[in-house]
């Protein structure tokens, strides 16, 4: 323990018990503490005494007091300030992230959308503080802390105290007083005044390093450094990396500039060139892109008319272009995309209401999601639901546009648009659309229809399949179109499930139901366009998910193929105003990694335990560890496609193993790690595949019974047990080979009611499986089946696949309890199911894949975030 460390805790003792040095600047050393008043955790940043020294503590205090006026979701804001002995501090929240110093330090150059995204909340911190006068003066990539998604700058107004106290000598010998030299602009290296437009400079530094891994200029030292900002021109970016398009070029050099009034003038412009910057795949559209041809109208000659549309994490950039066929006669112009909301949590299902002005929507508060509802031209959400315990989910707008309908608990209740009571809509249904006349809702996975003003009298809509949901009213009433699979992408813990889904259109006159678009992709979302023949929707039917529109013949199917509306811009759901001229939609940006917890021999351990394995922003769903524990194989869509992977468990370099254009999932290794099984949708349904672990010999497995997915090898390495969908309900099946290397056989069902996913015992006399009715079971491979544990007698649902301990004594499996996901460890015998790890932080929820390794839990965890966007729809 230093000498520093002993003096500074000395000094605060009574205030802050200092627990440990978390890191050194050039300006401060950081420790962690406890807040001793508040009992809670804190990052206090000491100066270092020189500058402590020079710039005396009212200086300091005077400018510290006014950074801590800045409350914005992206400033790491401050606590307090002082000055102990001899020391001055300042104190922030302690955030479990990193900085963006340390990321680069890890992974180099980041992704482009990434990095695009990280920009533009550094811009919206500095637009806040530079409406406020406060400049910050030192935007380095050590003052940006990232955690989970988010990018919060810290360190507003101690830079500017240290730079009135100091003069250029102390920046060039120590890096630190007016700023730091790579990031400097030439005013600041020059030591002449500065205003908000150094930061600008800095913005295109730090753009510049995040982008090519390395700033602008650099030197062997802080003088060469300095020299190349005032006389050198910056080189583009897409010199060091040509994936970088020519805009995002543009704006980095426009940043960087010699003259400050030839750059950005202020942080707010900045932002309006973000919001046609990034697309998700990392790359970035120019804006001189030719327009893009898509809905077509039959009525009158007219033109195409593109915008550019915005997304939260700024990493998409979306052209929406509407034209008409040559017969003549509609313009359709699509304006005004912009951001409703932009807080840290997610905000999922907007309702626009009747009239445009409004839009509802359900956010995340906590393990919780409650109603708000916004008006769309500004001003702050109003919380309906934030006094009723639990989750309200599926808010719809009743048609006087003076209330909204909300789901809890499987059935749906009426709240006043400004908070009132609730009186209940449809016990034991769930509501999916409303009119003047009309209820839809379903019941037990039937769809149904009945008069707004009540009665006993509802009529059941033919529907085909489960998973029936998101119906929408025509115009007029006479059809109903939903949504048939894929029921849980916003509404439990597979939010943003890629799983395929159809739209088909019921009439209600003739009681005929017809497919509108097949089930060979992810469709959701349906909104009639006013004129009753367009289903304007949501699909990934050209890979990720975008803004579709179709036209309807007489009989309700689609008259052609759909057009694609928008690219880029990833809705999750979309609401049309009645008369379709304003849209809503959330834009949903989620990744899924891997990680390691330790189980603990007593207690619950914590998500927040967790340790990365493999970290990125990818989507990573299912992994499998070979038997001998030195290899891990994952599925993930960091190549643009979900394809599986393989590298060391130990950290390394992944190679990919499949590259096909159908997405891959959940790969499992043979007991001597030579074979990967996995499944993939490459032929229209779910089907088994086998590969060898380099690459070669892929065979597929299966056709049969349709859908086949959740692969396990046996321990002897001679059968594969599975998931299969049959017209009964999913059911367990395994295929079996007389020695490695021997043909595989033909499928076969294990008893006639199981579900799955399922893992064999060490043993490999066991299967073991979750059911369908919420309990923990074991299956033979001769059908014999026993119940472990009955979850949903004990109040857990939603049970996950379970793994075995090493020693065959213990099933572990993921479960939710009110809400809050955790992993519970059973008895294999049967017993009574203790938790072992929760998922006690509500960033992130625990997909279904877990591995067992060495007293290691392997899992794999969601992190997402949803934002409301609105546009205009001009006829």
């Amino acid at each position: 323990m230093s000498n520093q460390f002993d003096r500074v805790r000395a000094a605060l003792a009574g205030t802050y018990d200092l627990e440990r040095e978390l890191g050194q600047g050039g300006m401060a050393t950081v420790y962690l503490a406890n807040d001793l008043k508040h009992d809670r955790q804190v990052a206090v940043k000491v100066l270092r005494p020189e500058l402590a020294a020079t710039i005396g503590s009212d200086r300091f205090l005077r400018e510290v007091h006014i950074a801590a006026s800045l409350t914005h979701p992206h400033i790491l804001g401050l606590h307090d300030s002082g000055e102990a002995g001899d020391f001055l501090y300042y104190v922030m929240p302690f955030v479990e992230g990193e900085s963006l110093r340390d990321r680069l330090t890890r992974e180099g150059e980041l992704p482009i959308h990434d990095a695009v995204r990280i920009v533009r909340e550094v811009v919206d911190a500095l637009a806040f503080a530079h409406e406020r006068n406060v400049v910050h003066r030192d935007i380095k990539p050590d003052n940006v802390m990232v955690a989970g998604r988010h990018a919060m700058v810290t360190d507003f107004g101690v830079a500017k105290a240290v730079s009135e106290a100091s003069g250029r000598q102390a920046i060039t010998t120590a890096g630190v007083a007016l700023g730091t030299p790579a990031y400097m602009a030439p005013e600041q290296a020059a030591a002449d005044a500065v205003d908000h437009r150094a930061d600008i400079y800095a913005v295109g530094a730090l753009t510049y390093e995040l982008l090519t891994g390395r700033p602008p200029f650099v030197g062997t030292t802080a003088q060469q450094v300095l020299a190349a900002h005032v006389r050198e021109p910056a080189q583009p970016p897409s010199t060091l990396r040509a994936a970088i398009p020519p805009q995002l070029d543009r704006f980095v050099l426009k940043c960087l500039e010699k003259r400050a009034a030839d750059r950005y003038q202020s942080a707010d412009e900045m932002l309006r060139e973000l919001e046609v910057l990034g697309t998700p795949s990392g790359g970035l559209t120019p804006t001189d892109t030719m327009p893009v041809t898509g809905v077509r109208l039959p009525i009158r000659t007219s033109r195409v008319a593109v915008v550019t549309g915005v997304t939260v994490a700024l990493a998409v950039l979306g052209f929406l272009g509407w034209s008409s066929l040559r017969r003549g006669g509609l313009d359709v112009t699509v304006s005004g995309i912009r951001a409703i909301t932009r807080d840290p949590v997610a905000e999922l299902e907007p309702q626009v209401s009747p009239d445009g002005g409004e839009v509802a929507y359900v956010a995340n508060v906590g393990f919780e999601r409650h109603v708000l509802v916004r008006d769309l031209a500004g001003g702050r959400a109003i919380t309906l639901t934030g006094d009723r315990p639990g989750t309200q989910l599926g808010v719809r707008w009743m048609p006087d546009g003076r209330s909204v309908a909300f789901v809890e608990n499987s059935s749906t209740f009426v709240i006043p648009r400004f908070g009132g009571a609730v009186s209940v809509l449809v016990d034991g249904g769930t509501v999916w659309a409303v009119n003047e006349r009309l209820l839809v809702y379903t019941r037990s996975d039937t769809l149904f229809a009945r008069a707004l003003a009540g009665g006993d009298s509802e009529t059941a809509i033919p529907a085909p399949g489960e998973g029936v949901h998101s119906a929408a009213l025509s115009p007029d009433g006479r059809r109903i179109a939903f949504v048939v699979g894929n029921s849980v992408f916003l509404r439990r813990g597979d939010v943003g499930n890629i799983a395929r889904s159809a739209i088909w259109v019921a009439n209600r006159e003739t009681g005929e139901s017809v497919a509108v678009l097949d089930d060979g992709n992810m469709n959701l979302s349906p909104a009639w366009l006013p004129d009753g023949r367009h289903l304007l929707f949501i699909s990934n039917r050209d890979g990720q998910r975008d803004m579709y529109l179709v036209r309807l013949d007489g009989g309700g199917r689609a008259a052609g193929e759909p057009t694609r509306v928008t690219t880029g811009l990833e809705p999750a759901s979309l609401s049309l105003s009645a008369d379709g001229r304003t849209a809503v939609y959330t834009r949903l940006i989620f990744r899924s990694n891997l990680w390691a917890v330790p189980i603990p021999s007593r207690g619950i351990a914590s998500v927040r335990d967790a340790k990365p394995v493999v970290q990125g922003t990818e989507i990573l769903e299912n992994h499998g560890i070979s038997a001998d524990g030195q290899w891990l194989a994952f599925d993930s869509d960091r190549g643009g496609n979900q394809d599986i992977y393989v590298r060391p468990l130990a950290g390394g370099e992944a190679r990919r193993l499949t590259t096909d254009p159908a997405p891959d999932f959940h790969p499992d290794f043979s007991p001597d790690g030579s074979e990967i099984v996995f499944y993939s949708m490459r032929h229209g349904t779910r089907d088994l595949f086998l590969i060898r672990a380099d690459g070669t010999g892929e065979t597929r497995l299966t056709d049969w019974p349709g859908n086949e997915a959740h692969p396990s090898f046996s321990r002897d390495g001679l059968h594969i047990v599975y998931v299969a969908s049959v017209p009964d309900g999913d059911k367990l099946f395994v295929i079996s080979r007389t020695e490695i290397g021997a043909p595989w056989g033909a499928p076969r069902q294990l008893g006639p009611s199981e579900w799955g996913p399922a893992r064999w015992s060490p043993d490999g006399r066991e299967i073991a499986h979750s059911r369908h009715d919420g309990s923990v079971a074991t299956m033979t491979l001769d059908g014999r089946s026993r119940t472990v544990f009955d979850a949903a007698a004990a109040g857990l649902d939603f049970i996950g696949d379970p793994v075995w301990s090493a020693d065959g004594s213990t099933l572990y499996f993921d479960a939710r309890a009110n809400g809050v996901g955790a992993v519970f460890a059973v008895p294999a015998a049967g017993g009574t199911a203790r938790p072992v790890v929760l998922i006690d932080d509500p960033r992130y929820s625990l997909a279904q894949n877990l591995t067992l390794y060495e007293g290691n839990l392997y899992v794999t965890l969601t992190e997402y975030d949803a934002d409301v966007w609105t546009m205009e729809l001009d006829y």
